[in-house]
């Protein structure tokens, strides 16, 4: 069966790593989507000259009319396209109306309940979608699932990240983590959801090194919000995020409450500003995040921590989701968060393994 997988936002950070981790999986044809024709075709050249069949092509994906004729016998669409807040919704919205099989890496809450709105009209379009299946989301959810198998009782799931200004560039990344930390978010919390202060509640957690001791704080994620419908949870699912070096938390928080950022129209022209200096942000840094999910059950707490580039977390589990669709290997139709339709979280998480992401296991009593 000849497979033909579009990424859209392909010539970006994250989406090039998709494309990268496609192209190892030996796909017949990756197609490199993205507004910017010019940087969509450096990428898709590039992996040319490494063996990989690729082309390029100009998509404006909110533009169904772009995305209709752009997407032409694909099989399934990674979404890449950030900030989620923004984007993530239409662009959905459009491959479900175009019948188009999909995967995003959706990390932001308001969106990821929109988008998961749109699972009536999904199955009637016979269409299957995996929103959120990255880093964290994504990565962060299977190994709650999977954790969770060794316990007959769930009180707690928390799950950390941290990212690095070193590890990670594009306007979207920042206004991803702004419109995270301003507001409220939603955590599951005394076995019901509630709405915390973003950016509260910093504890410390420890990381293997080089990452060490950071202090992280409640962030805007889309895991409290669907980790209790699959997982049986007593107490609460959380996430905390961060950045290294440790002085950025306190500079972007500085920024928010010092500049009276409320909304995301202040927080995205204070992401354009910092995003045009962000070199200086980067110097020095460590070009490498993290993602921890400590879960606790009536035997113990099982911990897991994997490290590597961002790009990595995140395109690699949303390449393998894309090749399951295509494969047939993805219950469906509807749209759905990873926990929901990849069971077998040992079998994906060999095949991460296999492509060279590292998950560590840690139990205690």
């Amino acid at each position: 069966m000849s497979l033909k997988i579009m990424v859209l936002g392909g010539a970006g950070d994250i989406g090039s790593g998709v494309v990268e981790a496609l192209c190892s999986m030996n796909i017949d044809t990756i197609v490199v989507g993205d507004l910017r024709y010019d940087a969509a075709k450096t990428v898709s050249e590039s992996m040319k000259s490494s063996g990989c069949n690729c082309e390029a092509a100009k998509v404006n994906a909110i533009d169904i009319e772009s995305l209709r004729e752009s997407s032409r016998g694909v099989d399934v669409v990674v979404n890449t396209i950030g900030p989620f807040y923004k984007l993530g919704f239409p662009v959905a919205r459009n491959l479900v109306r175009l019948g188009l099989n999909f995967v995003d890496v959706c990390d932001d809450y308001d969106a990821a309940e929109k988008i998961l709105g749109l699972g009536s009209e999904a199955e009637g379009s016979r269409v299957t979608g995996i929103n959120g299946l990255g880093w964290t989301p994504g990565l962060s959810n299977l190994l709650a699932l999977h954790g969770s198998k060794s316990f007959g009782e769930v009180s707690a799931i928390d799950i950390y990240w941290v990212g690095s200004a070193a590890d990670s560039k594009g306007l979207a990344v920042v206004m991803h983590l702004f419109h995270a930390l301003i507001g409220r978010a939603p955590m599951y919390l005394g076995g019901s959801l509630s709405l915390v202060e973003a950016g509260s509640g910093g504890i410390e957690v420890q990381f293997p090194q080089p990452v060490g001791r950071l202090t992280l704080f409640y962030t805007g994620h889309p895991e409290p919000l669907t980790l209790p419908r699959y997982i049986k949870v007593r107490d609460r699912v959380t996430v905390r995020g961060g950045l290294i070096p440790p002085w950025q938390n306190s500079f972007a928080k500085f920024l928010l409450k010092a500049l009276n950022i409320n909304n995301d129209d202040k927080a995205e022209k204070l992401a354009r500003a910092i995003h045009r200096i962000e070199g200086i942000f980067r110097a020095g840094g460590l070009s490498i995040s993290a993602l921890r999910v400590d879960i606790y059950g009536d035997s113990g707490k099982l911990s897991y921590i994997a490290i590597d580039r961002m790009r990595r977390l995140t395109g690699i589990p949303a390449a393998l989701g894309a090749v399951k669709i295509a494969r047939g290997r993805i219950a469906g139709p509807g749209i759905y968060p990873p926990e929901a339709l990849i069971r077998d979280t040992g079998e994906f998480l060999e095949e991460l393994g296999r492509m060279g992401i590292r998950v560590t296991e840690v139990r205690e009593p």
